[in-house]
């Protein structure tokens, strides 16, 4: 697999920022260094990238997890549970859509493009998190999958890991 280029909205600290690895400087680089400030993004960007192919990301799974749950106000004052783990904590502070995507190319030279998006409903700042979704096109015959696991399955294949050993 080689990364293409990597898009960010409203995930974590990255508010917007794209990452294209076909233009200079990184398209002549063999290897480069993620550096900067705590809390710059440098995580965020590997998140958006685990989150694209697989829907996870390692900052999101541990152990006992699911024990443990945060409160999200709701605009009519109830409380929407959302677990520790759950991906939805990466949507950015104030805002109501997160989405990572990722352009890859497998080793057979074909473009793909792996997304993944969360957002609340009505796009309302407080509206509750909808459940995030996966989906996985091939830019040359423009074929989406739009169904989370099938996607995430077909993602595994066609880069010849699992999340685990993506990971």
């Amino acid at each position: 697999m080689k990364l293409l280029k990597v898009t960010i909205h409203n995930i974590a600290s990255i508010e917007d920022a794209t990452i294209d690895f076909t233009q200079k400087p990184l398209r002549d680089e063999p290897l480069f260094l993620i550096d900067g400030n705590t809390g710059a993004g440098k995580s965020t960007i590997l998140d958006a990238i685990c989150l694209a192919l697989f829907g996870q990301t390692p900052r999101m799974s541990f152990p006992d997890s699911e024990k443990y749950s945060t409160g999200m106000k709701r605009q009519n004052g109830d409380e929407q549970l959302i677990p520790v783990n759950s991906n939805a904590q990466l949507l950015r502070r104030g805002k109501s859509e997160a989405k990572a995507i990722l352009e890859f190319e497998t080793t057979d030279g074909i473009p793909y493009k792996a997304t993944w998006a969360v957002a609340r409903v009505r796009n309302k700042i407080n509206g509750a998190v909808k459940a995030d979704e996966n989906l996985l096109e091939n830019m040359q015959t423009h074929q989406t999958i739009d169904k989370k696991t099938e996607a995430r399955r077909r993602v595994t294949e066609l880069i010849g890991l699992s999340y685990e050993q993506f990971c």
